[in-house]
């Protein structure tokens, strides 16, 4: 017998048989896949998946629409998209491509800024210099570590 996981992708799979492959990529219909057959693995031990699963039923009835209509339908389908990776990111640890790269970047941005203007109002020779210097080490430093995390998920295989 067929798993609820492995039906619901047939079902999307006929009912988009005709859609340009240019809008599956936009509304991340290979994502919403993956995130159903996720969501049917882990549905025995997480309530929330339970739920998601109901959400997931309803949307796949409107998903042409959803794809080839602007409207609510669209907009409904775009939310459930976003609230399966959240609860896949937040809960089960599949995190998206390149995720703590540009995370732990935006916070060497921050690291490096604040150690640079400390800098720059402790030494007043070469302000600028140093500055520059303390921001762009903050990045290549926590941009390093984010790839290092990067590859530890990419092994593990818990990409989304």
């Amino acid at each position: 017998m067929e798993k609820w996981g492995e039906k619901t992708i047939i079902k999307i799979d006929t009912s988009l048989e005709k859609t340009r492959e240019k809008d599956k990529r936009f509304f991340r219909i290979d994502e919403f896949k993956r995130n159903v057959s996720r969501v049917d693995e882990f549905t025995a031990n997480c309530p929330d998946c339970n739920k998601l699963k109901i959400d997931i039923g309803e949307s796949v009835q409107k998903i042409k629409e959803a794809v080839e209509v602007p409207g609510n339908s669209r907009r409904q389908f775009d939310r459930l998209i976003s609230r399966l990776s959240n609860h896949m990111r937040k809960e089960h640890g599949f995190y998206p491509p390149y995720y703590f790269s540009y995370v732990y970047a935006f916070f060497g941005i921050l690291a490096g800024s604040s150690i640079g203007i400390m800098l720059f109002l402790i030494f007043p020779v070469q302000r600028e210099i140093l500055l520059a210097s303390a921001i762009s080490l903050g990045v290549i430093v926590s941009y390093i570590l984010g790839t290092r995390k990067d590859n530890i998920i990419r092994k593990e295989k818990r990409l989304m």
